[in-house]
């Protein structure tokens, strides 16, 4: 489904500033809140190096059911706020899918984020900016590789086979695959796209209070010369 540029795709309310003294784990992060220690949810996997480190700017609005006071929704980058909340990333994903989507579809052992009619999407959020480049993935993602095997899987019996990169900031113009950092999921997604499987990247950007869709970047023209030398 088509949206036009600046279309609000999720508003967040009652965000406070903080900033990050350090990332204890994956999931857990201690942030200064007004002169105040504070334990803070993440729910990003992913390395976010450039984005969670210590000093650097968060929002965060309070928790639910995380075990944790606090939530960080966003994290700035070079005057940009990244929203690095993946537990919303299929949320924003139906806003541009048909209507009836069904989530979370069973494909064999695997699962797969969204079917309609003959057509199965997964949804992969990108935060990472190199140089103007939007990269995926900025961790090793065993389980992403796997989401490239199920849908090339059902390409080849015949069903529509998408992945849908969400581009959690808009200072970037084309999309690359992270070889340097995962190169079988980058080789794997180098083989199966456009050929068999077809892929869309999304940006948007965050103005206070509404994330908002910011346009669609293409594959960078050299992603493929880079793929035929590794």
């Amino acid at each position: 489904m088509k949206r036009p540029i600046g279309f609000p795709v999720r508003r967040f309310d009652n965000l406070m500033g903080a900033r990050v003294i350090e990332r204890v784990n994956r999931f857990a992060v201690r942030i200064d809140l007004n002169g105040e220690i504070h334990m803070a949810h993440l729910h990003d996997p992913g390395r976010l190096l450039d984005l969670i480190y210590p000093g650097s700017e968060v929002l965060i609005r309070k928790a639910e059911g995380s075990g944790m006071s606090w939530r960080i929704e966003f994290a700035s980058d070079r005057g940009n706020m990244v929203l690095v909340d993946s537990g919303i990333h299929s949320e924003i994903a139906r806003h541009f899918l048909p209507e009836g989507a069904i989530p979370e579809v069973k494909v064999g052992r695997k699962r797969i984020d969204f079917r309609y009619d003959d057509e199965y999407v997964e949804v992969k959020g990108c935060t990472l900016n190199v140089d103007g480049i939007a990269m995926f993935p900025d961790a090793p993602t065993r389980r992403g590789l796997e989401h490239l095997e199920t849908l090339e899987s059902l390409a080849k019996s015949g069903y529509g086979s998408h992945i849908l990169f969400l581009i959690m900031r808009d200072d970037v113009k084309c999309f690359y695959p992270n070889f340097s950092t995962d190169p079988d999921f980058s080789k794997k997604f180098m083989e199966i796209v456009p050929s068999r499987v077809e892929s869309k990247f999304l940006k948007f950007s965050f103005d206070g209070r509404f994330l908002k869709y910011a346009g669609e970047i293409m594959m960078c023209h050299d992603a493929l010369h880079h793929y035929s030398r590794v």
